[in-house]
């Protein structure tokens, strides 16, 4: 598992073959299980039925902030 840290750009897992996926920035970590997001496509982010406080297992790390 990937450590994710706040100001990473992040994905959801399982999305390679989509052309249109949606795209996120770490925010900061909201508990020991969520973390908190701000989508960049907010019309894709409600496409998709995204919540701004996410399960790590569920997100790919696209870019790391440092």
């Amino acid at each position: 598992m990937t450590i994710i840290e706040p100001g990473d750009l992040v994905t959801l897992k399982g999305l390679k073959n989509q052309k249109e996926k949606p795209i996120g920035i770490i925010k900061r970590k909201w508990s020991n299980t969520r973390y908190e997001i701000m989508w960049l496509n907010e019309k894709l982010s409600l496409r998709f039925a995204l919540d701004n406080y996410v399960h790590p297992q569920k997100l790919e790390v696209i870019s790391r902030a440092n």
